[in-house]
């Protein structure tokens, strides 16, 4: 019986990191994105403005 409770345990805190680490990761990549634009003229990509 304290193995299947450790277990539990243990899996409800992965699941609980998990959750965590999901909700960072979808909030840092909505702040890295920056808009580009392909200028006719030199074929480069520069940030819009």
């Amino acid at each position: 019986m304290k193995i299947v409770v450790l277990i539990l345990v243990i899996l409800l805190i992965l699941l609980f990191f998990k959750i965590l680490s999901s909700r960072n990761s979808k909030t840092d990549n909505n702040k890295n994105t920056i808009d580009l634009e392909k200028d006719p003229k030199t074929q480069e990509y520069k940030p819009k403005e």
